[in-house]
């Protein structure tokens, strides 16, 4: 009897049928919990990757912050996440209360943190050498424990950012880039960071549970943080309390919020900022009851499922900021748009890992707003009447249009604007990423032919990858961190598939992959955090993945991508003429294209880099060297004695020039022994001709002769070397008697060349080069063409070969007469990083490098990588970073305890 009671219903029927349903997949564990998490409060983000490259994450104690960051392997040249550093100043801000939500700023400089309490905290982030670190700034507390945030936003930066739109290849198989620049609505901080207009101090808003706004800005001394709180409603059961709340911008001095609550009624409203009174005023728009999924939406699915149905919750809002149209002539903005996503996962009695449905269900509406219009015969007669009401009397009328709603047979579990919100990246538990149109919410195809629009259209995608409970994508949206059930965090990039690569990587399948990543570039270099490690990771792994064994198709990517990159960045790599350098330092473009530029012949250090790696590499050291000699010497006139000059004053500012003064020395003896040993060759074949330098030049892999010919690092060696002779006077002249001011004049004394031999060097080439373009009458777009095509490939042009044979044949033999070649060619080059005999390869397997210091670690000291951990000093160096700088941070404990450190 008590069977047949127990069976009254069919649960034993409907048990077992859901219990033998194999194609329902497993969800991960811990994902019903925290699907029960999102659907209590809006704000629980727990991972987030910030536009400068600094990944925050909760740990699983819930009261402490870990920083990572995106590095590359040295020893196998592959990208992965560093351990991490823990913030201990969020801990000491929240005193170690459990944390909840965590968001960066648009400029990844400032990180916001939420407690379950309700306390908000904002920290700056401090990077030093391969270290990244918070700071607090401001720690504002909760009134009670209803005045938790259940939705935050940054606000914008009142800057224009760049939308690319289709790239496709012309008659002439140029490639041509349409884009245009599109400002984000406010409202912004009023005050800026010192004398840039475009760039606003932080402001950061959250609307809280009882539906509270809550406006914390910077003050104008960049110190301080103001608040400004309002009331959307006034909360008077229950029933009111919020569970989620989204915001987005709306116009120069206005935002949008939307509210969903216990009550499941979602509300909307005009949040308006008075600046100069420090006032907020609301305006409610609409209230939308019925924002549930329709039945034809619910009935998509063919599973069995349990009687009743569970209902789909509510369990993440989202407002889209108006965004550029498609069409990029069209000057009028998408409308603001309201995303609700809802979801069941409601798992089985037998099997709670079981779901018995997962899908998401999209919800949506377009915000618009319409100017009523009156009758012709209401205006007549309006007209007729002094007081009589005229339509611009009327007040415009605001509406949200529900648009058709969209099924997912996945359970969602990050949503993230990409390209100006005009494309969504869905994450789902599954571990899969879709690319899905704002307007259409249909999923971007792809589509390889001679158009271009982004990474995924020309067939890049995230391969399957483990189930996940947390993910946060990367600015340029092609890497991807995730948590997965055990805790363990992971990184993924994108790739091309292999099942259908061969059919993608024709000649065309290359370019089109190289100019998708070069639109992306682009944007990140124009973007808010100017970050691109993540881009570098694919296109190595692109690199490797694919065209390992395809060396011309590499060069050909390679080449491809670099000529673009400085023709639409439309920038001028031609220095021949009297350049200031201050000007050529200014130009952070410079650094970010030679460090991609480096990045792309780089695949650790088992692997001798490219030639055009090793000429970006070598310009990147000397610019550097020139920004610390500006920075150190208080830009004092070049060739002079600096005795009384504020530069020279403190010993450590000299004991800081050490290493940079050693590198640069190595590196001219180092380029005039490969010129020397190039000509004798050549000569012992008795053949000297363009072709005959240029194949030794590529069979030996050295950058020797194109640094000299590229305008950008004769520019930088003629600035050092003016540096070099000031340093070498006061040595020579001033403070002889300071063992620092001996050591330094040795450095000088032990190198085979002569500053002002290599000095004559550089003069005659540059007066041939300038010969050369003066007397062929060189239009200056083709001088900048040569410039540019040396830089990216490391050969010299042909069209400069009398500058070439001048040098061969007339500089080096008049300059050999005063250098001491057996010196010079037993002169220790192995540590500079370009060469690739064997005594560099032992010298890069046993030793390591400070490259910020161009110092060598000692043996003893421990070793701090980019994954935050310590190694002894031993084994390879290798890239870390977008600064294109190895090894940065060292740290040596001798027997006194004491320590020496870097950065």
């Amino acid at each position: 009897m008590d069977d047949e009671l127990d069976d009254l219903f069919g649960d034993r029927q409907l048990g077992a049928a859901i219990t033998h349903l194999p194609h329902l997949p497993t969800l991960p564990r811990g994902l019903v919990p925290r699907i029960d998490e999102v659907r209590a409060s809006g704000c629980s983000q727990k991972i987030a990757w910030s536009n400068t490259g600094c990944i925050a994450s909760i740990a699983d104690d819930g009261c402490t912050v870990t920083l990572r960051n995106l590095y590359c392997d040295p020893t196998t040249g592959l990208w992965n996440l560093s351990n991490g550093d823990e913030a201990k100043a969020v801990v000491q801000a929240h005193d170690r209360h459990t944390l909840k939500h965590l968001s960066w700023n648009h400029t990844g400089t400032e990180l916001a943190v939420i407690d379950t309490l309700g306390n908000i905290s904002v920290s700056s982030l401090l990077t030093s050498i391969n270290r990244s670190s918070l700071s607090n700034r401001c720690v504002l507390g909760a009134e009670d424990n209803l005045s938790v945030p259940v939705g935050s936003m940054w606000l914008n930066q009142d800057r224009p950012l760049l939308l690319h739109g289709l790239a496709t290849k012309n008659t002439n198989g140029q490639w041509t880039f349409t884009g245009s620049r599109f400002r984000q609505a406010g409202p912004h901080n009023p005050h800026v960071v010192g004398d840039q207009s475009s760039r606003n101090k932080a402001a950061f808003v959250a609307v809280t549970r009882v539906g509270s706004v809550r406006l914390l800005y910077q003050g104008p001394d960049g110190v301080r943080w103001l608040e400004i709180i309002a009331d959307l409603e006034n909360i008077s059961s229950a029933e009111d309390l919020l569970t989620h709340a989204a915001i987005c911008a709306e116009t120069e001095s206005s935002m949008l919020v939307a509210t969903y609550s216990v009550s499941k009624h979602i509300r909307t409203y005009r949040v308006g900022v008075d600046w100069s009174s420090q006032s907020i005023v609301i305006t409610h728009l609409r209230n939308i009851a019925d924002c549930s999924p329709t039945n034809d939406t619910l009935g998509l699915s063919g599973l069995p499922l349990p009687s009743p149905h569970p209902e789909p919750q509510l369990y993440h809002l989202e407002l889209l900021s108006p965004a550029p149209a498609p069409d990029l002539r069209r000057k009028e903005p998408l409308p603001p748009t309201l995303l609700a996503f809802f979801c069941s996962s409601a798992s089985t009695d037998k099997q709670p890992t079981v779901a018995a449905d997962q899908s998401t269900f999209i919800t949506r509406w377009e915000y618009s707003i319409t100017k009523p219009s009156l009758h012709p015969s209401f205006s007549q007669s309006a007209l007729k009447k002094p007081n009589g009401t005229s339509p611009s009397d009327l007040q415009p009328e605001i509406t949200f249009k529900r648009l058709q709603d969209v099924r997912v047979n996945k359970v969602l579990v990050t949503v993230r604007e990409f390209h100006l919100a005009t494309t969504l990246v869905l994450c789902y538990s599954d571990g899969s990423v879709e690319f899905r149109s704002r307007s259409t919410l249909e999923c971007l195809l792809r589509d390889v032919a001679d158009r271009v629009s982004s990474l995924a259209q020309v067939g890049l995608d995230y391969l399957p990858g483990d189930p996940l409970l947390h993910s946060a994508l990367s600015p340029s949206a092609c890497a991807l961190v995730s948590v997965d059930e055990e805790g363990t965090a992971k990184v993924r990039l994108m790739q091309i598939p292999q099942s259908y690569g061969d059919n993608v990587l024709d000649k065309a399948g290359i370019e089109a992959v190289a100019e998708a990543c070069l639109m992306q570039f682009n944007m990140s270099c124009v973007g808010y955090g100017n970050y691109h490690d993540d881009l570098s990771a694919v296109m190595q792994n692109f690199q490797k993945q694919f065209l390992k064994d395809r060396p011309e198709e590499a060069r050909e990517f390679v080449h491809v991508f670099l000529s673009d990159m400085y023709r639409i960045l439309q920038l001028n790599v031609d220095y021949s003429g009297d350049i200031k350098i201050e000007n050529y330092l200014k130009n952070v473009l410079h650094q970010k294209t030679l460090s991609m530029q480096h990045s792309l012949g780089y695949h650790g250090e088992q692997q001798h880099r490219t030639l055009p790696s090793k000429v970006a590499f070598a310009i990147l050291q000397l610019r550097w060297a020139a920004l610390t000699f500006l920075m150190g010497l208080k830009q004092n006139p070049p060739g002079t004695i600096l005795s009384t000059e504020a530069g020279f004053n403190r010993t450590e500012t000299v004991r800081s020039f050490f290493g940079m003064i050693s590198w640069t020395l190595s590196l001219i003896n180092h380029i005039l022994d490969e010129l020397f040993t190039l000509l004798s060759e050549v000569m012992e074949e008795g053949l000297v001709t363009y072709d005959s330098i240029e194949s030794k030049i590529q069979a030996r892999n050295t950058p020797a002769l194109a640094l000299i010919f590229v305008s950008q690092s004769r520019l930088l060696f003629k600035y050092n070397l003016l540096r070099f002779r000031s340093i070498n006077a006061e040595a020579m002249q001033g403070k002889p008697q300071n063992p620092t001011w001996r050591e330094i004049g040795d450095i000088f004394s032990r190198s085979p060349v002569p500053i002002h031999l290599f000095e004559k060097v550089i003069a005659d080439v540059e007066t041939s080069v300038r010969d050369i373009y003066e007397s062929n009458q060189i239009s200056d777009a083709e001088r900048k063409d040569i410039e540019k095509k040396m830089l990216i490939t490391g050969s010299v042009s042909p069209k400069l070969w009398p500058a070439i044979e001048s040098l061969l044949t007339k500089t080096l033999k008049s300059v050999r007469e005063d250098i001491n070649r057996a010196t010079l060619y037993f002169h220790d080059i192995s540590w500079i990083g370009l060469s690739d005999d064997r005594a560099s390869d032992q010298w890069r397997k046993e030793h390591r490098l400070d490259i910020v210091r161009k110092i060598q670690v000692p043996t003893r000291a421990k070793v701090l990588f980019g994954d935050g951990g310590f190694s002894a000093a031993k084994g390879d160096y290798g890239l870390a970073g977008q600064y294109v700088a190895e090894l940065r941070v060292w740290e040596l404990v001798d027997g006194f305890g004491r320590r020496e450190k870097d950065g």
